[in-house]
């Protein structure tokens, strides 16, 4: 790994860059999360397909956590490790997860996007949280508190595939790493070249913006040469929805590079882009809620600049298999230390009772 990779790493980490993270919970599993305080782990009884996987899960940290092979087991895909580069690659539901070991302690991206959810090595055996299951590898969960069992089971997803479409890029002293999302498999090829061409524009628009802005600071030097990276990760493919966050990384030798993220909300029947309005069906008094809640979140964070008025029109946003995240970018709000501020809205609290998410908006379920 490259020392300005290394660095960026450093801070994706610490959740300078990505923020806090999201922790989104199933009430099935919610228990499991929240009504365990103690330290040493506490064994789960892991059950899939009507059978008892021999691995046992853990409740430690006030989290449920599976140990990647029975994540594997049970998200399917493949599974892969990498002894020169001590890293674990598990491959489902168009993602792929990495764990580095490189650096000893676990380190997890997904498709070089830094999720803010951390592995555990435990007892010598490696393990993710449930979340990271749910919100990346296609798996859901139900959880019995008295009996202290998670039974897991894939989730129904959308036929489509997405996979990563890189390109490059030479200028002199700029180390480029891009990687962004294309899809295939839809069954309107106008919707598939409507989404494609999205993600593309986007991709070119920060190509460009990089080749501008390094022109007009001029020559890098090799000890200190700029970076431009661009990743993404699927969070929700279901329902006929397809969900994404993009993300790019410029840096110019400064202080500290800059990150730009964008969520993304496709319907696949039609190609169409979602907007927040779409997705909570043009209900003006709960986006005028979700608006007031995120404006007092948002002021009593550390690090807020002040000039909240309410949600964007074109507010920042993507979806999960639980609900909806609202975002800011860096320094829209807060300061750089505090990255994204997330706002996460489950569905029951965004749509009205007994209503599926994004029922009426696409035909392909």
């Amino acid at each position: 790994m490259t020392s300005w990779k290394k660095w960026t790493s450093a801070l994706l980490a610490a959740g300078i860059i990505v923020g806090s993270g999201a922790v989104w919970q199933d009430s099935s599993v919610q228990a499991a999360s929240v009504s365990t305080k103690v330290t040493t782990p506490t064994e789960v009884t892991l059950k899939s397909g009507g059978k008892t996987l021999t691995q046992k899960g853990l409740l430690q940290g006030g989290s449920t956590w599976v140990s990647l092979t029975a994540v594997k087991d049970v998200a399917g895909g493949s599974l892969k490790y990498d002894a020169k580069t001590k890293e674990y690659a598990l491959t489902a539901a168009n993602n792929t997860m990495t764990i580095s070991l490189l650096d000893g302690d676990p380190m997890m991206r997904i498709n070089g996007y830094y999720p803010g959810v951390e592995a555990k090595l435990i007892n010598g055996r490696l393990y993710i949280p449930f979340s990271a299951m749910r919100d990346y590898l296609g798996v859901q969960g139900n959880w019995d508190g008295k009996a202290k069992t998670l039974t897991l089971s894939k989730v129904k997803q959308n036929n489509v595939a997405v996979k990563a479409a890189t390109m490059k890029v030479s200028i002199k002293n700029a180390e480029v790493d891009i990687q962004y999302p294309q899809v295939s498999g839809l069954s309107n090829d106008k919707a598939e070249v409507a989404i494609n061409k999205v993600l593309k524009d986007e991709v070119d628009a920060f190509v460009a913006d990089f080749k501008k802005q390094a022109k007009e600071f001029g020559a890098a030097t090799a000890n200190r040469p700029y970076a431009f990276e661009s990743t993404y990760v699927v969070t929700y493919n279901e329902n006929g929805v397809l969900g994404l966050i993009t993300q790019s990384y410029q840096d110019y030798a400064g202080a500290h590079g800059m990150t730009f993220r964008t969520g993304h909300t496709f319907a696949l029947d039609s190609g169409k882009e979602l907007s927040l309005d779409d997705v909570i069906q043009n209900n003006k008094t709960v986006r005028e809620t979700v608006s007031k809640k995120v404006g007092d979140q948002l002021k009593a964070r550390g690090g807020y600049l002040e000039g909240y008025k309410g949600l964007n029109k074109d507010q920042d946003f993507y979806v999960t298999p639980t609900g909806v995240v609202v975002f800011f970018q860096l320094y829209e709000y807060t300061a750089y230390a505090e990255g994204f501020p997330e706002f996460p809205f489950t569905y029951k609290e965004l749509l009205p009772k007994g209503t599926e998410p994004f029922s009426g908006l696409t035909a392909n379920k």
